[in-house]
């Protein structure tokens, strides 16, 4: 299992990351999502992990990477 940390930009409410939540469960490997509604950092870990899907998913979803 692996680890990865991001910085997504426009989280502004509850909401908004309950939409990352869901939107990266739907990633293959991915088993848990932590998003810290104050800090904006998304921890994703899972098994093989494609850092770049889980980056093209949060600005398809409207929370692009700082």
């Amino acid at each position: 299992m692996s680890d990865l940390n991001f910085k997504a930009t426009n989280i502004k409410c509850m909401g908004c990351v309950n939409n990352i939540r869901e939107g990266l469960q739907n990633i293959n490997g991915v088993t848990s999502v932590e998003v810290a509604l104050e800090t904006g950092l998304v921890d994703v870990s899972g098994d093989d992990l494609s850092a770049q899907a889980i980056i093209d998913k949060l600005a398809s979803l409207g929370y692009p990477v700082a």
